[in-house]
């Protein structure tokens, strides 16, 4: 059974055909990669799967349910939760609020005069998103940064909040856009031992990664695309054989390897 479903997704800016009728499956219990040259589409596809593009034809299927075009908090309501490239926290508030914040939506649902007229409610949604807060700060093991203002950490770090904040949305599946970017190699062994930490506890991860050390160890699957389409997809060994995924992005080195 496939946890996400792209069909015949296509994506289209003025002349430009970003991603081209492009299809593939992530299978429930799997962590799938998705690969290609800088420009080949591959954050427009991301894009295109949680709502923040509307596809210009095709369809995305997230456990069952036809999303595509649907706001991306509803999306994020339904389990599939997102990272970014580009690290987008609050730098003011410390490590926990950050958290918070991504659980707002799921423990704290009071409207702005509840919250106002009904403070004990208030109180008891507030008491169970810290709980939530400190459940996940334990499960990632970043309880001695709880208190720390995000402003003042390093970049690796920065990248675990955006991830633990993730978590903090009941995710089911969590897309994953260049997660190692800017990691030095003891950040991305920190990064790696995490991601499947997270894997094992039962949510399913899809992501776009440049770092091919990340993307051979860690994947059940890869697909691969160059200028918007899909050249090749398979197992790791696989990809690294494939004549034309080599010729148009690994390079010989990988060949050698496998």
């Amino acid at each position: 059974m496939s946890v996400l479903e792209i069909q015949h997704l296509t994506k289209r800016f003025a002349g430009l055909v970003a991603v081209n009728d492009l299809s593939f499956a992530v299978k429930e219990r799997s962590i799938h990669s998705l690969i290609g040259p800088n420009g080949s589409g591959k954050t427009t596809t991301i894009n295109m799967i949680d709502g923040v593009f509307l596809p210009t034809e095709g369809k995305v299927i997230f456990n069952g349910v036809d999303i595509t075009g649907k706001p991306t908090y509803e999306i994020s309501r339904l389990g599939l939760g997102r990272t970014f490239q580009n690290i987008k926290l609050f730098n003011t508030l410390t490590v926990k609020e950050n958290l918070m914040v991504g659980g707002q939506m799921f423990y704290a649902k009071s409207n702005i005069l509840r919250f106002l007229f009904d403070i004990p409610g208030a109180r008891r949604e507030e008491k169970a998103l810290s709980e939530a807060a400190d459940q996940v700060l334990e499960f990632m093991k970043m309880q001695d940064v709880a208190d720390k203002t995000v402003g003042g950490l390093p970049y690796g770090m920065l990248k675990m909040v955006e991830l633990a904040r993730t978590m903090m949305t009941k995710p089911r599946l969590i897309l994953l856009d260049e997660p190692a970017a800017g990691l030095n190699p003891s950040e991305r062994k920190q990064l790696i031992d995490i991601l499947f930490h997270i894997f094992e506890s039962g949510v399913d991860l899809f992501l776009i990664e440049h770092n091919m050390d990340v993307v051979m160890n860690i994947s059940h699957n890869i697909t691969v695309i160059n200028f918007g389409s899909k050249i090749a997809e398979g197992v790791p060994k696989e990809i690294q054989n494939n004549p034309e995924v080599i010729k148009a992005y690994l390079g010989d080195r990988y060949q050698k390897q496998a």
